[in-house]
C-alpha cells in the first residue's frame, strides 16, 4: 500500500465547527478516582470512577493465564499522581512482559520438535467512553460527527513493542461488538511491520497508524482487508493530545474519519464507508448497529514486551470545540 500523504494542516481548518457548542458526553479527569476491580472474581470487568461524578467508566481487562483458577495479574488501570496532563493526576495502564504458551487438556504446554508453542491469547486494559447501555451510542444508521479527545504519555521506561509481522498495540479504538475487530483504531506499529509497508519513518519506537476496517466477512482472518495510515513517528516520555473524529456511515456516501495530534491535521478521511454494513452479515455473528465502545487502552498479544500510558481528560463529545483540551 501506498503511504497517504500526511497532512501538516492545523486545526483551523476545522474554525467553522469550533463556533459550535454541542455536548460533552463523558469527561474523564483522572482527579480523585477510584478503581473497583478483582480480577479473581471477574478478570474481565472493572470499574473507573471519579469523586462527584455521575460516570461510571467501564474497565475492561485481558488477563495472563484466564482460562486457569487463578488468572494473572498482567494489565493493571491505576490512578496516579505521578504523572498528569492537567489537574493532579492521571490514570496509569501497563502491561507487562508475560509469555504464555498453549495449554494441553491436562495444563501441561504442547512441545513440538522440543519447542513449546505460543499461544494467540492476547493482553488488554481499556477504559470506555461509550458503553453499549448508553444513550448516545453512535448509530452506523445516522451519519453523525462523534469526537473522542484525549491526553496520552508513553513511559520510556522498560517501553517496547511486540515483535513479528503483527508486531503493534491498540491505543484507541470505536468497537462495534465481538466477535468483530473494530472499525476504526489507532495503533502503534513495530519497526519491521512499517518498514514493510514502506513507511520512510519506521523507528525502533514505533510509527502511529490509523487502521480502517469495512468488511469482517472472514471473521478473524481479514488481515488482507484492513487500511492502514501512517501518522507518524512514535515519541516516548511527552504529553500528546489526540482528537478522532468519526462519522460512520458503512454506504460510503457520508461517512469520514479525521485524526489530529498536538493540534496538527494527521489525516482526513471523506466519503469512506465507516462501520460494519448490516447487510453483509445475514446470519449471526451481525454487528452492533452502535459503536458499541469507544475506548483508550492499551491491546497487544502476550509476549516479552511491556508498555505503560498515561491518560488524561478523556472526553466523547459531538462538537470539536468541546473536544479541544483546554
Amino acid at each position: 500500500m501506498i503511504a497517504p500523504k500526511i497532512f501538516s494542516l492545523t486545526l483551523l481548518l476545522w474554525t467553522p465547527v469550533l463556533a459550535l457548542h454541542g455536548e460533552v458526553y463523558t469527561h474523564l479527569t483522572a482527579e480523585d478516582g477510584a478503581v473497583e476491580y478483582d480480577h479473581i472474581k471477574d478478570q474481565g470487568n472493572g470499574w473507573y470512577s471519579e469523586a462527584g461524578g455521575k460516570y461510571r467508566f467501564k474497565l475492561g481487562f485481558k488477563q495472563g493465564e484466564r482460562n486457569s483458577v487463578t488468572p494473572k495479574l498482567v494489565a493493571t488501570a491505576t490512578p496516579t499522581q505521578a504523572e498528569h496532563f492537567k489537574g493532579r493526576s492521571a490514570m496509569e495502564f501497563k502491561i507487562i512482559a508475560n509469555e504464555e504458551f498453549k495449554m494441553s487438556p491436562d495444563h501441561a504446554a504442547v512441545v513440538v520438535n522440543g519447542k513449546k508453542l505460543p499461544t494467540t491469547a492476547a493482553y488488554k486494559v481499556s477504559i470506555a467512553s461509550v458503553k453499549p447501555d448508553d444513550p448516545f451510542c453512535p448509530s452506523i444508521l445516522k451519519p453523525k460527527d462523534w469526537y473522542h479527545s484525549f491526553a496520552m504519555k508513553i513511559d520510556p521506561k522498560d517501553y517496547r513493542l511486540p515483535e513479528g509481522d503483527t508486531g503493534g498495540l491498540l491505543f484507541e479504538q470505536w468497537w462495534q461488538g465481538s466477535p468483530f475487530h473494530p472499525p476504526v483504531s489507532l495503533m502503534i506499529f513495530n519497526e519491521a511491520v512499517a518498514r514493510a509497508k514502506g513507511w520512510a519513518d519506521a523507528n525502533p519506537s514505533g510509527t502511529f497508524a490509523l487502521v480502517l476496517r469495512d468488511d469482517h466477512s472472514a471473521l478473524g482472518k481479514d488481515k488482507g482487508n484492513a487500511q492502514c495510515f501512517d501518522l507518524g513517528p512514535v515519541k516516548t516520555g511527552e504529553w500528546m493530545q489526540w482528537i478522532v473524529r468519526v462519522r460512520p456511515d458503512p454506504s460510503g456516501k457520508d461517512g469520514a474519519v479525521s485524526v489530529s495530534l498536538n493540534g496538527v491535521m494527521k489525516l482526513q478521511r471523506e466519503h469512506i464507508r465507516v462501520g460494519y454494513d448490516l447487510a453483509h452479515y445475514p446470519v449471526k455473528p451481525t454487528p452492533a448497529k452502535v459503536i458499541a465502545y469507544v475506548d483508550c487502552c492499551i491491546y497487544r498479544v502476550n509476549g516479552a514486551s511491556s508498555q505503560c500510558f498515561y491518560f488524561d481528560e478523556i472526553k466523547f463529545s459531538d462538537s470539536l470545540m468541546d473536544a479541544q483540551l483546554r
